[in-house]
């Protein structure tokens, strides 16, 4: 008997299930797996001697406490490892878009698939060997699966990047679209399907997209920002990630599985993505995104609502806390109220600070790096406050390298590609420049041996009402946080006003 599901709601409870089952094995490929109750799942599987394999990305940090007969390999791919896959006894396939966190789980939204056959499996269980006993990844690996099944009367294509050239299936299921196309991916930076998803849309298929708040930061690359500035798409409102990768064409085919629309997802990383044809699961997805649609909406047209703080992100700045929340569309807000619990569990605030109604994020200064601390945020709108937001925890980090702008350029490969904090003069005066009008903070004259930080003319809005007069920098002496690169010397892309520090 096989059988294809999804669960919306208790994935958790559904994986701690499905590991309960296994009988004698269990061949895990996984991104990032922390969960506590994964584990313990995992050594209670031991007791049963049931044998347990599983490749992790070496990026991610490791399980605190992994299972004691765990065969564990870390991978090898230049890129990532980014699969979230189990295999049970051979015959069982949990798969999708949820990497085995907390985050992941409580917070963050995604969607996962249970398939029982042993066909499907087949195919995962040939991925899997690829990487753990061959120990091909990426684009050294092979296609060696089938791609085409039938469960219980339902087809599914099964295919894994980059081997399988993924690409060009979603390309050609776009391009037959003929009414409508939903759309929830977290990162969404491939020109290729971003052009075919443009073409549906000037052939009058109608083109409905949610996106995570925090990944349109990422502008300059996000074809997403192009769509939503194009009137295709809203941000969602979730606290945690808008983590799938999912879409739904003409409400009977589902695109899913771990594969974010971005070249590397196509062409670089260890993913896999699943085309199942089905009404009735087309309409499960359609559901989840069109709650999550009008949850977003709803939001930004409700300023009594209280807001709704990130409770993870992946920006940082230096010797403080950055608080970010998203913010109402109305633009009637008077004022927010920061608050800094007294400890990460208790309600009293141990500090309160203000921010302007436009602002959308916060630095706390007078934090210690090294600890953690906790926050919520409330706003105000005419003499009326809202409750207090979900609880964000933070630990501020105290490993943030500050170096010079000549050592950032001595030491670009110690450090490229890490988090570093740039403290330098602007020699320049920093204006619009071009035919895109970026924006350079130039720490020398040479702009392409000298560091330099880097403004994309997408994130300028960002500055707007910010209390940072960007243009007004020359001669400033500053301090720049963020990723180390190389493009024509150091760099540093600012896509957040946070990013920039102006010293006495």
């Amino acid at each position: 008997m096989t059988r294809l599901s999804t669960q919306a709601n208790g994935l958790d409870q559904v994986l701690i299930d499905l590991i309960d089952s296994a009988d004698s094995s269990l061949d895990i490929a996984m991104y990032h797996l922390t969960m506590r109750a994964l584990l313990d799942a995992l050594e209670r599987a031991c007791t049963r001697r049931v044998t347990i394999r599983l490749v992790l990305e070496a990026g991610q940090s490791r399980p605190p406490r992994l299972a004691s007969c765990v065969q564990l390999k870390l991978d090898e791919n230049e890129r990532l490892m980014h699969h979230k896959f189990m295999v049970v006894d051979r015959r069982t396939v949990w798969t999708g878009s949820t990497n085995w966190t907390e985050s992941g789980f409580y917070f963050d939204a995604n969607n996962s698939v249970v398939i029982q056959s042993q066909a499907v499996a087949r195919a995962y269980e040939a991925e899997f060997e690829e990487m753990y006993s061959a120990g091909r990844y990426g684009s050294s690996k092979r296609d060696t699966n089938d791609e085409r099944f039938t469960v219980d009367g339902i087809a599914l294509e099964v295919y894994f990047s980059p081997s399988d050239q993924p690409r060009q299936r979603l390309l050609e299921l776009i391009r037959r679209a003929q009414e409508s196309i939903q759309i929830a991916v977290y990162a969404f930076t491939d020109s290729a399907l971003y052009d075919e998803l443009l073409a549906a849309y000037r052939k009058d298929v109608r083109i409905e997209a949610l996106w995570d708040f925090l990944n349109l930061a990422d502008c300059q690359f996000s074809k997403a920002d192009d769509l939503e500035k194009a009137g295709i798409g809203v941000s969602e409102a979730n606290p945690g990630l808008l983590h799938h990768k999912f879409a739904v064409i003409d409400d009977r085919i589902v695109i899913t599985g771990s594969a974010n629309w971005s070249q590397s997802g196509m062409e670089n990383n260890d993913e896999n993505i699943l085309v199942i044809h089905s009404e009735g699961i087309a309409q499960q997805y359609r559901e989840s995104f069109e709650q999550l649609v009008e949850d977003a909406r709803t939001y930004e047209q409700d300023s009594h609502q209280p807001p709704r703080v990130e409770v993870r992100h992946f920006d940082v700045v230096r010797d403080g806390s950055l608080i970010q929340w998203h913010p109402y569309a109305l633009g009637v807000i008077d004022r927010y109220e920061i608050c800094r619990l007294s400890d990460s569990t208790a309600s009293a605030c141990e500090q309160k600070y203000e921010a302007p109604g436009w602002a959308w994020y916060f630095i706390d200064r007078e934090v210690t790096p090294g600890r953690e601390y906790a926050y919520q945020v409330r706003s105000q709108t005419a003499d009326q406050w809202t409750d207090y937001s979900n609880v964000y925890r933070t630990w501020v980090p105290d490993n943030i390298p500050s170096l010079g702008p000549e050592q950032a350029g001595e030491d670009l490969r110690l450090y490229e590609g890490k988090t570093v904090t740039v403290r330098f003069r602007v020699v320049n005066k920093p204006e619009p420049t071009g035919r895109q009008g970026h924006v350079y903070l130039n720490a020398g004259e040479d702009y392409k041996t000298d560091f330099t930080a880097f403004i994309p003319a997408c994130a300028l809005e960002r500055f707007t009402g910010s209390g940072l007069d960007l243009f007004g920098l020359q001669d400033q002496m500053v301090e720049v946080t963020g990723e180390l690169e190389e493009y024509n010397g150091p760099e540093i892309v600012v896509t957040g006003p946070w990013q920039i520090r102006v010293l006495p």
